[in-house]
């Protein structure tokens, strides 16, 4: 996934807004102060595509790490039958209803 950047000076940006304005609405200008990286230039559309890129990426790491924490209590037998835990479900979403819910600790 590697996408052309530029790299502009801040004097650049000074001098030449317009036509680093034009550059960043085609992809990512780096403005340079004193010859280093500083601040990144982007197209609104790109910047929040990038959001919701970042937002994606982690809800799927937090339903692997659930899926990676459901592993690891199936393999130690932390399990028992659908039934009882529907069972146990129900019977908490019943106390919830009727406001005898006990708060965890």
């Amino acid at each position: 996934m590697t996408q052309k950047i530029s790299i502009r000076s801040s004097r650049d940006l000074r001098t030449h807004y317009a036509q680093i304005y034009a550059e960043a609405k085609e992809h990512p200008v780096a403005i340079t102060v004193n010859g280093r990286e500083d601040t990144v230039l982007l197209e609104y559309g790109q910047y929040m595509e990038q959001l919701q890129l970042i937002s994606d990426l982690q809800s799927c790491l937090s339903v692997y790490k659930h899926l990676a924490e459901s592993v690891k209590d199936f393999r130690l037998g932390r399990v028992y039958p659908v039934d009882e835990a529907f069972d146990d479900i129900l019977q908490e979403l019943t106390l919830t209803i009727h406001g005898l819910a006990i708060a965890d600790n």
